[in-house]
């Protein structure tokens, strides 16, 4: 039976590929956004060139039908036109030209016509009452100041949402000499400017839709792939992971990109079990009888030391070396070995195991070149644990008598000097026998 508190140190999980890229979750939570933020600023950007444009385009036909109201005046009677400028029109005057304004307004299909002379004041408006009156509005003070026309959104005197443009009248030598505010219905630039953006905007905007869609199902196809190679990898990854140690693991985390694997020395109690007999077992039984039960051994013997907090350093044949570094490595070990030899006893299997346990100081690091390498420990004291379990009986442990005193271990038998291969001077151990200690039970 195992004697003693188990004892665990932490344990190295089975390293992890990660989790697969999400390239599904960017593409959603950054491009996606991205892409109707542009269309948002493209379309924002598009009609607001558009409204200018149709505005300047608007205001070129605005000046247009004003010259073709001025060519009307002009011909009417050039000395009356003049007169109206200056300001020396006479009542008769304005009756000739009033008639020829309200025809022009009938033809050119406006709302309101007025006209200002350089002070703001109304020269001529279609409402006779509000002619001499004063005008202070920005836009009318813009046009007499920069001799440039104008055009804004206004409520009109019957309610109706009505363009209210300024158009300035200059004469032959480019000098201002009069403001022309027309209001017109809003229809027709609306009209205008729908039927030229509204075509420029949706053509990129459709296809940058069109584009975002192609894109998503190609990001949900590359997803799906991304997710089943990740998974994939991860399989092999987990599948490579059980034939290494958890310390070969942790040294090649640590490496990083390293081409090299650090060698570090350090002091571990070293556990190394045999099979006893195995030779006859496997002359004589069928291979996969031989199989089955070294998988059943080593599942025991795996499982066992791993709860005990050792890291299986590698199995060669039907021998499993075990290292056990940390606090308490020593009761670990021993430990293990009893639990072990306990198990095995118990289950009846076809042969026992000999146990050899040295606590010593090793090499730890990867051997071979780098298309092969085998990270494990090297050392007189790797050796020296197998030698002790060459001399282990079947269910017995064999360890130094340093490694004993250190793990304060019960139930071994009195130090004696053992003489192993490889020494020029014997070995202080200690025997442990599951059977002896059953009758002693």
């Amino acid at each position: 039976m195992v004697d003693g508190s188990v004892s665990r140190s932490p344990q190295i999980n089975a390293s992890s590929i990660g989790e697969p890229f999400p390239l599904k979750r960017r593409y959603f939570v950054r491009v996606v956004p991205g892409m109707v933020l542009f269309m948002g600023v493209l379309s924002g950007v598009l009609w607001f060139a558009f409204d200018r444009v149709t505005q300047h385009i608007y205001l070129e036909q605005a000046q247009n039908r004003t010259n073709v109201i001025v060519d009307g005046l002009k011909d009417s009677s050039h000395e009356v036109w003049d007169a109206f400028l200056a300001g020396r029109a006479t009542p008769q005057d304005l009756e000739t030209l009033g008639v020829i304004f309200k025809e022009s307004v009938e033809q050119q299909k406006l709302i309101s016509l007025k006209v200002y002379d350089l002070k703001g004041v109304v020269i001529y408006d279609v409402f006779p009452d509000k002619i001499g009156m004063i005008e202070t509005a920005p836009s009318l003070r813009y046009v007499i100041l920069n001799n440039q026309a104008t055009l804004l959104r206004k409520n009109a005197a019957d309610g109706s949402i009505a363009y209210e443009i300024y158009i300035p009248h200059t004469d032959r030598d480019g000098n201002l000499r009069a403001i022309f505010e027309l209001y017109e219905e809003v229809s027709y630039l609306d009209t205008l400017l729908l039927e030229t953006a509204i075509p420029a905007i949706a053509v990129p905007v459709v296809l940058l839709m069109v584009l975002m869609f192609v894109l998503g199902v190609l990001v949900l196809r590359a997803q799906t792939d991304i997710d089943q190679r990740t998974e994939a990898i991860g399989e092999l990854s987990r599948r490579l992971e059980s034939f290494v140690s958890a310390s070969a693991l942790e040294a090649a985390k640590n490496a990083g990109n390293a081409s090299v694997i650090p060698s570090r020395k350090i002091v571990c109690t070293l556990f190394h079990s045999d099979v006893r007999d195995f030779t006859s077992f496997a002359e004589n039984n069928q291979p996969e009888r031989v199989v089955y039960f070294l998988n059943d051994l080593m599942s025991i013997q795996v499982r066992v030391v791993t709860h005990f907090g050792g890291d299986v350093d590698k199995m060669i044949g039907d021998a499993l070396l075990v290292r056990f570094e940390g606090e308490e490595a020593e009761q670990r070990a021993i430990n293990a070995a009893k639990s072990i030899l306990d198990i095995v006893q118990r289950a009846s299997l076809a042969r026992g195991v000999g146990i050899g346990i040295f606590t010593g100081q090793v090499i730890s690091g990867a051997i071979g070149p780098e298309s092969r390498r085998d990270f494990t420990v090297i050392g007189d004291s790797v050796n020296m644990s197998a030698r002790l379990c060459s001399h282990a009986n079947s269910g017995e442990i064999i360890a130094d008598a340093a490694t004993v005193r250190a793990a304060e271990a019960k139930g071994f038998g009195p130090t004696e000097n053992l003489q192993v291969k490889g020494h020029a001077e014997p070995v202080a151990v200690q025997r442990w026998n599951i059977e002896q200690m059953a009758k002693k039970g």
